[in-house]
């Protein structure tokens, strides 16, 4: 219905432009995907644990508290607060194959989200010890 308005406002040629800039904004274009998936491995590579997050995410915020609760050195990054978060978020649905988030390695290993790092609760100590988290 949004692109019928532009269209009648705007008239076909400029109603489509506009219309396919506002789609493809969004998208990680491929000239940026070699170094989004750099920057991402470098990140996993580079911390004991990582989280992938966003801030309002009430899943997110249970990851990151029972890991600070286990006592874990963790690095997090809002993807809602980047200007290439859906890029990172892309790029680790290619590297995992989970799209949400929070999406947590431990070790560079993935773990998943939030139900599986709560999951392995009872384990975490051990994994983080491990990892060299704590």
């Amino acid at each position: 219905m949004a692109f019928t308005l532009l269209y009648h406002s705007l008239g076909p040629k400029t109603a489509t432009i506009s219309f396919l800039r506002h789609l493809f904004a969004r998208a990680p274009s491929p000239a940026t995907m070699p170094a989004t998936k750099t920057k991402v491995q470098d990140i996993i590579d580079e911390n004991p644990v990582a989280v992938f997050s966003k801030s309002y995410c009430p899943f997110c915020r249970a990851a990151k508290q029972l890991l600070s609760e286990s006592g874990a050195k963790f690095y997090s990054i809002e993807l809602d607060q980047v200007d290439d978060g859906s890029a990172i978020q892309s790029t680790l649905g290619e590297l995992t194959g989970q799209t949400t988030v929070p999406n947590i390695f431990i070790g560079q290993k993935h773990i998943g989200g939030n139900s599986d790092l709560q999951a392995q609760k009872g384990q975490l100590p051990n994994l983080l010890k491990d990892a060299g988290a704590v």
